[in-house]
């Protein structure tokens, strides 16, 4: 019996030839997929321009004074200062958290008592309490 591929033995080496080739383009299709983009090499002026993450440089230290401004995390206090830390009295703007902000009197103009700490460059409040 003839068809158009021929005797059944040149039908049956067609179909085990394609399964074959399925079998190798999955399996090449699998082995891209694992490599995927990547991340590459770093040359040094990315490396330069990370951000490391930063640990406390001083101890906790505590003052009062008076929140002059609330913009998302960032607080702005009118502050007596801290000696302990060479903090001088005046405005200076700290790095605040949920869990202190989630308690903290965030309306502008309020009295308040805060714990703080010098994080880097920039200043963090630990606590911020009414007062």
């Amino acid at each position: 019996m003839k068809d158009g591929f021929g005797s059944f033995p040149r039908l049956c080496r067609f179909y085990s030839a394609m399964k074959i080739n399925i079998i190798s383009a999955i399996s090449v299709a699998l082995v891209l997929s694992a490599c995927g983009p990547g991340k590459g090499v770093k040359n040094s002026s990315e490396t330069k321009n990370t951000p490391e993450a930063t640990l406390p440089t001083g101890p906790d230290s505590d003052s009062i004074g008076v929140l002059a401004a609330v913009n998302g995390q960032m607080i702005t206090l009118d502050h007596e200062g801290a000696s302990t830390v060479k903090l001088a009295a005046g405005r200076t703007v700290f790095q605040a958290y949920g869990d202190v902000l989630a308690e903290a009197p965030l309306t502008p103009g309020a009295r308040v008592a805060f714990k703080f700490r010098k994080i880097g460059d920039a200043w963090e409040l630990t606590q911020l309490t009414a007062r």
